[in-house]
């Protein structure tokens, strides 16, 4: 008797279940396969590091990501790494302003890709001295 074939194709097993059986099984086959179509995110990302020229890392710095086409922004802070992450970004060009308190603020342009994580790096300097009066 081949156990595995016989018991769930074999005819008798499908006549000995009633029609809730079938839909209750149905159902947890169905659910069993959700969590796989959550995983897929339709946006992509920019992750990256912000340092301080002469300092390292920037904990706290302002990252601002705007969609040059629809106009649709978002902002995240940096960690205490410098580390930053904004997550679930329509694809597009966007242009990120990176800025800190005292320091000269940074722009970039970046393309997303869909399902796709864009890196960036930058490095923040110091205001240049003023010049000296005449």
């Amino acid at each position: 008797m081949n156990f595995p074939h016989s018991f769930m194709f074999s005819r008798g097993f499908w006549r000995r279940t009633t029609p809730f059986t079938r839909f209750g099984l149905f159902l947890c086959f169905m659910c069993a396969l959700a969590p796989l179509s959550l995983a897929q995110t339709p946006g992509g990302s920019i992750i990256g590091t912000v340092t301080e020229k002469h300092a390292g890392p920037l904990a706290g710095a302002r990252i601002s990501v705007s969609n040059v086409q629809t106009g649709f922004t978002a902002s995240v802070s940096t960690d205490v790494n410098g580390q930053f992450n904004v997550e679930n970004l329509p694809a597009g060009a966007y242009k990120v302003a990176i800025s800190a308190n005292g320091l000269v603020t940074q722009e970039v342009k970046v393309t997303v890709k869909a399902a796709h994580k864009s890196k960036l790096s930058a490095s923040l300097k110091p205001p240049p001295p003023p010049a000296p009066p005449k």
